[in-house]
């Protein structure tokens, strides 16, 4: 299918990467610092998800996404392998914000209105993160659920669905269909406390082993030490503009050559897969 006008004049850069929101924005264009890059903001990962079939649909090979984990699996270990055509990169950490967890940067921020050591901020990031052990379990928990009720669910019928043996085959001879009573048999209150169990006893140990800064929720993690560190009644901190302390981390990241090593890569997988698809 051709590309339109109406997507022309969308995917005028020459790496259009459609992101979940406008803090991914701030912080990568400020860290990348690339003209090469448009950055598109999709609202979520269901919309990267449909606007990158859309442009495959209409061929367009220099539209991409960039979604967080949030308890999918990352494809971190493929973004530089030339044999892969996937078109939304999945950060390796939980969502953007914990890049933004750098307690070095963060004091150099002029959000930082209180006198404060390296050590106090990495003490406050990691004093709210044990505090979010048994929410982080409840989370990654819901997320196995879902796993199991929605993956691989029943795909919508073409037009030669023309009778009721054929409907009935389609819904009952999907894979989905096929698994449910096993799904729903193993998902009772036992199962559930298991899970719970052993993904606090995993929430407890990135406390431990420091991995928290990638494993729990950044954004969490972030929002409650910008308030801290700016010296506000809670009722001001929401209005914070938290794209703005991105950038200025971005900026001290790139100052002090702390770029993370995902994100510089990342740029770098985007541009070779633009490079490979001019050869062909």
């Amino acid at each position: 299918m051709p590309s339109d006008h109406n997507r022309d004049a969308l995917y005028t850069g020459q790496i259009n990467l459609w992101v979940e929101d406008s803090l991914t924005r701030s912080y990568l264009s400020e860290l990348w610092n690339d003209p090469a890059v448009k950055f598109l903001i999709a609202g979520g990962y269901e919309g990267v998800e449909a606007i990158n079939s859309d442009a495959k649909d209409f061929e367009y090979s220099n539209v991409f996404g960039l979604v967080d984990a949030d308890f999918r699996q990352t494809n971190r270990a493929e973004w530089m392998t030339d044999a892969k055509t996937f078109r939304t990169f999945v950060l390796p950490v939980h969502e953007i914000e914990n890049y933004l967890l750098d307690a070095d940067a963060l004091r150099s921020s002029r959000f930082c209105r209180r006198e404060l050591t390296i050590d106090d901020l990495n003490k406050r990031m990691q004093d709210k993160a044990s505090t979010l052990c048994w929410w982080a379990a409840c989370r990654e928990t819901i997320a196995v659920l879902k796993r199991r009720f929605r993956q691989n669910f029943v795909t919508d019928p073409k037009q030669n669905v023309t009778d009721e043996v054929a409907a009935r085959q389609h819904i009952c001879d999907s894979e989905w269909f096929k698994k449910l009573a096993t799904e729903c048999g193993r998902s009772n209150e036992a199962d559930v406390h298991k899970l719970l169990a052993d993904y606090y006893h995993s929430a407890s140990n990135w406390i431990r082993d420091g991995s928290w800064k990638q494993k729990f929720a950044g954004k969490e993690i972030l929002r409650d030490v910008a308030g801290w560190m700016y010296d506000q009644p809670k009722i001001n901190v929401a209005k914070m503009n938290h794209s703005d302390l991105a950038k200025e981390i971005a900026k001290w990241q790139v100052g002090n050559d702390k770029i993370p090593v995902d994100l510089a890569e990342l740029l770098t997988a985007l541009k070779k897969r633009i490079q490979r698809q001019g050869q062909k």
